[in-house]
């Protein structure tokens, strides 16, 4: 059997797929209806317009068979259903990649597992932050207080700095667990100064944790049990981005976060801190 690419998919159902997004009002239509059914006063409320203008959209989602009429108010059919949350996800992500545009031009998005990639909707709600000339440690008093607010720290990281493995160490320390893991390049310099002086006192200390990756690392991320802090390396450069990160406390961004942590656990190798 032949294979029937999206392309020719699409050219031969054009009219049916654009009917949906071609019209505001539809598309807001099928998204109210996704978390239930409701009369056309509710749907006026959410779309902000009237019923003569509402009707007809809601006609032609009924010729579509995406829509029906049940007791008086308005719900999706089987296939409305199939189809919603499809559509809700394409207008999730491109609000995630309009919101935080500048970023996703600029780096590599590519160092992200295409897995997570894929659910990056995730990260509507996070915030960017960028050193700038006002404040050109922005970054890093972003990471200091994510930190210091920790209950534990979970990090994936293929650069260190001296002021990172301070506000580390700090954190073991004071009593609250952290796990890190790294790539095999950044765990032999770990053993070399500034790095080996510093985390010696951690060494044997049962509230850290060290791994190295088993894959390839291109990004830098710590998750806590209220934050995401996640950076990436630049296009540009092929560097890593010290200067801007994507920082959330929205549940769904944390959670998204600590199963990227738990990937590239999965397969890491238990690290001895160097002594």
């Amino acid at each position: 059997m032949k294979e029937v690419s999206p392309l020719e998919i699409y050219n031969e159902f054009h009219d049916d797929i654009q009917a949906i997004f071609r019209s505001r009002l539809q598309t807001q239509v099928m998204i109210a209806l996704g978390s239930g059914s409701k009369p056309l006063s509710t749907l006026r409320e959410i779309t902000g317009s009237s019923s003569q203008a509402l009707i007809p959209k809601i006609r032609q989602l009924e010729a579509l068979h995406y829509v029906e009429s049940v007791q008086g108010d308005y719900a999706l059919t089987p296939m409305g259903r199939l189809v919603e949350p499809k559509i809700e996800r394409a207008v999730t992500l491109m609000g995630v990649l309009q919101r935080h545009r500048g970023f996703w031009v600029e780096h590599e998005i590519e160092g992200i597992p295409l897995e997570f990639l894929n659910e990056i909707e995730h990260l509507y709600h996070t915030e960017e932050v960028r050193n700038i000339e006002e404040d050109v440690f922005a970054v890093y008093a972003s990471f200091q207080a994510i930190l210091r607010k920790a209950s534990w720290i979970h990090g994936v990281s293929s650069i260190m700095s001296p002021l990172l493995a301070d506000e580390v160490q700090v954190t073991v320390m004071e009593g609250r667990p952290a796990e890190l893991i790294v790539t095999g390049e950044l765990a032999r310099r770990l053993g070399d100064e500034p790095y080996r002086t510093m985390l010696e006192p951690l060494s044997g200390h049962e509230n850290f944790k060290m791994f190295t990756s088993s894959s390839p690392i291109r990004l830098g991320l710590t998750v806590t049990d209220g934050y995401l802090s996640l950076g990436l390396y630049r296009r540009d450069t092929g560097k890593y981005d010290a200067t801007t990160d994507l920082v959330g406390t929205d549940a769904a961004a944390v959670s998204w976060g600590e199963r990227l942590f738990q990937h590239y656990k999965a397969d890491a190798k238990a690290l001895e801190i160097p002594q």
